[in-house]
């Protein structure tokens, strides 16, 4: 369901909730036509996107996603690290500190059968570096998001939940794990994101979320900021991520946004 009064979740409580807009039109304009020139291989600063999910050439109604596209381009840059954005994450968190570690741009096309969906997960599964406190996910709408459009979905309260292993965002087969989350929690509550141009979402890496096909004519369009505050703590990996996080002493890469 949606409700209208979007305002009104708690970060904390709900694990997720909608701020207001604090971007001009012209910076908007700015960080959408720089995220579509590194879609198309252009960037500007000379350093080259961390990955790319989808290369030139690939299905062009499948979902774009690349990350770091933050080191690409300078209105990018500018978007995120803009000050009165800490200030808004600063306080929406309760946090001394906001610090940028990672960031992806997901442009989500009209889509063509399940090519548009994303399935249910948690940020946390993915990020075993991370501890479980202090780390969150701002999503900035660089377009309007509609029912329709795809937006993204959280679970009410879901935050709150232990972990539910077989669902991945990969998992493009929406059913199948709606079926599993039957099986865990029969009676959820599901709030669709709709955003107007600018306004921002941000949910904890606790929150189950996904999102479906976009079925409107225009792209969906999210510049996705994952950020950690003074509660996060470095967990000590092996293997390929072992020195991940090793970024978090670099400001070119990982910028600290708001500090007290």
């Amino acid at each position: 369901m949606y409700l209208k009064n979007k305002f009104k979740y708690n970060l904390f409580n709900d694990g997720f909730c909608f701020l207001p807009s604090i971007f001009s039109k012209k910076e908007i304009i700015s960080a959408y036509n720089g995220l579509k020139n590194i879609i198309d291989g252009e960037y500007e600063t000379g350093r080259s996107p961390e990955r790319r999910f989808w290369e030139i050439g690939d299905d062009p109604n499948s979902i774009i996603k690349i990350d770091k596209p933050h080191i690409c381009n300078k209105s990018v840059w500018a978007l995120i690290t803009k000050p009165e954005f800490g200030r808004i994450l600063a306080k929406a968190t309760n946090s001394n500190r906001v610090q940028v570690w990672h960031s992806q741009v997901v442009w989500k096309p009209r889509s063509k059968g399940s090519s548009g969906i994303a399935g249910w997960h948690r940020d946390a599964q993915y990020w075993p570096f991370w501890s479980r406190r202090g780390l969150y996910t701002a999503w900035i709408a660089l377009t309007n998001v509609s029912e329709f459009s795809g937006p993204v979905r959280f679970i009410l309260q879901s935050n709150q939940w232990n972990d539910i292993r077989e669902l991945d965002f990969f998992d493009r087969n929406i059913d199948a794990q709606d079926k599993i989350l039957d099986s865990h929690f029969k009676s959820r509550t599901i709030i669709n994101g709709i955003l107007n141009v600018g306004e921002v979402s941000i949910h904890t890496s606790l929150t189950y979320h996904s999102s479906i096909e976009n079925k409107e004519k225009w792209p969906r369009v999210g510049m996705v900021v994952h950020f950690c505050t003074e509660e996060s703590q470095r967990i000590a990996v092996t293997g390929e991520d072992s020195n991940y996080l090793e970024q978090l002493e670099d400001p070119k890469t990982a910028p600290i946004i708001f500090e007290k």
